[in-house]
């Protein structure tokens, strides 16, 4: 079993921006230093629900201040950027963490951030498809020489080489299994869970990368995919329960507004159909997720590592937590992830 960390740094309406980025950055030392195995960074924009809006910025930082975890993206959005220019940030930070990146990478889905980036998100699909083999491109010894829909160069010689050969990227899914069989035909392993997940589908969808995997003739057996949680620890379920109640109530409204990828008129632009009934899905989903004994991982240490071990009986062998919530105080959330790393990931050693 193996333990992430995964931040977005969401904006409490009690906390500056600055404030809530350093309470972050905390956290972030504290996990490396308890044996945390990876650190991952997700980007958002324009909203509270997340301040990494310079993610490689941030990610540079977290190489400086880490020395053991992995450390990767969760995600960075691809259509967005150059992806020559994400290759070039991305192998800059595997040299600066010496060899410790991991890249995570997504088409998106806030019509809210693709607007104010002035994208496309029609686009988004075809964008991402040929960007992520742009990128491994970039990583290859030689210049690189590529000729797509979206991208036209020749001979470019793309700098620095990361230290990986190549660095492990990663492809974020929903439920999609036209996602997923794309990852799969790449020989990529997918990253699911968080604030979009149908936590009750998960199982499925990883079982479903599995089988494309076997289908296209990669090896898999070995791959733990990760899926994103909430954690919280406490010493007793009700301080555990209390503690957090209500902290992100206002982010949550926020983003339940505009994390989506709906125009103004309500719309889901093409390739974003499964988007139609999401709302739905998580309601029937976290239904699902009660009845297979999927429940949060919030309680005292034993409770929690309960629910963990029901995860791992379901396939889901690596946990990327994300500590606490947003606003709550910090002595508490040092509290939680000393008791984490010190009273349930011993349940799960590794063998």
């Amino acid at each position: 079993m193996q333990f992430g960390q995964f931040e977005i740094i969401r904006w409490h309406q009690n906390m500056t921006p600055q404030q809530s980025i350093e309470a972050v950055m905390e956290k972030i030392e504290l996990g490396d230093t308890l044996g945390i195995d990876e650190i991952w960074i997700g980007e958002h924009h324009f909203t509270r629900h997340g301040l990494v809006s310079g993610i490689f910025s941030m990610l540079g930082n977290v190489a400086a201040r880490t020395k053991n975890a992995r450390i990767g993206t969760a995600i960075v959005v691809l259509p967005w950027r150059s992806p020559i220019q994400v290759a070039e940030e991305a192998a800059t930070i595997d040299v600066l963490s010496g060899g410790r990146l991991t890249l995570g990478v997504g088409a998106g889905y806030q019509a809210l951030e693709f607007n104010g980036m002035g994208a496309d998100i029609t686009e988004a699909r075809a964008r991402f498809r040929e960007y992520v083999d742009v990128i491994y491109g970039c990583w290859k010894d030689e210049p690189l020489t590529f000729k797509g829909e979206f991208i036209d160069v020749e001979d470019l010689n793309v700098l620095p080489k990361p230290v990986q050969k190549p660095i492990p990227m990663h492809i974020a899914v929903s439920t999609s299994p036209e996602s997923v069989d794309f990852a799969a035909s790449k020989a990529m392993p997918i990253m699911v869970g968080g604030p979009t997940a149908v936590m009750g589908q998960v199982p499925q969808v990883l079982e479903m990368w599995h089988e494309r995997m076997e289908h296209y003739g990669h090896p898999h057996e070995h791959i733990d995919l990760g899926a994103a949680q909430d954690v919280y620890v406490a010493p007793t379920m009700e301080e555990a329960e209390r503690d957090i109640a209500g902290l992100e109530d206002v982010i949550n409204a926020e983003f339940h507004r505009i994390g989506n990828p709906r125009d103004a008129s309500g719309a889901v632009p093409d390739g974003y159909k499964r988007w139609t009934h999401r709302d739905k899905d998580r309601v029937v989903g976290g239904e699902k997720a009660r009845e297979i004994g999927i429940l949060p991982l919030v309680g005292t240490p034993e409770v929690v590592s309960e629910r963990i071990e029901v995860l791992r009986g379901l396939g889901i062998n690596s946990i990327r937590c994300n500590f606490g919530k947003a606003g709550l105080d910090q002595g508490k959330m040092r509290r939680c992830m000393h008791m984490f790393a010190e009273e349930v990931m011993p349940n799960f050693t590794k063998v």
